[in-house]
């Protein structure tokens, strides 16, 4: 007997792969800046011994492309949690009071990481002019955008 069941994959829904899609393109920025700023890449904003202002690769479109990546990263996450097809949907996970309350705190905590990094950012733009003065500032004229092009 046949099964006339449509494939698995004919019920994935479109916003999945947007998900999927923005991780990927998420990490593949991380890894890129990761790769341009070699051990100047750090975790905490500081400035190494022999730091040099990197200016090339994801650095030459937009200041701080590592968090962009970041924000990429949050919304494919939440895309992808949230799509028909995901685990949180289909258990009906979502109209639980545990999963409200977990939806909740994950926006609470997903709007602190956009406040922290957009005042990261003024940090490290504030210590990077401070240390690299005219090298920053032409930098900044080439590269007006902190995040997203055309846009912040």
């Amino acid at each position: 007997m046949p099964n006339d069941d449509p494939s698995p994959l004919q019920h994935i829904p479109p916003t999945f792969y947007f998900g999927l899609l923005c991780i990927t393109i998420a990490a593949s920025i991380r890894y890129y800046c990761y790769k341009a700023m070699g051990k100047h890449f750090t975790y905490e904003v500081t400035m190494l011994k022999d730091h040099h202002l990197v200016t090339t690769g994801p650095y030459s479109i937009v200041r701080h492309p590592s968090y962009t990546a970041m924000l990429i990263l949050s919304l494919g996450i939440c895309v992808l949690c949230a799509s028909g097809g995901s685990w949180m949907r289909e258990s009906k996970f979502l109209h639980t009071v545990p999963g409200e309350l977990i939806t909740a705190a994950w926006f609470l905590l997903y709007s602190r990481l956009i406040v922290s990094l957009f005042l990261r950012v003024e940090t490290e733009d504030e210590l990077l002019r401070r240390q690299f003065g005219n090298e920053w500032n032409e930098w900044e004229r080439r590269v007006p955008w902190k995040l997203v092009p055309g846009i912040y």
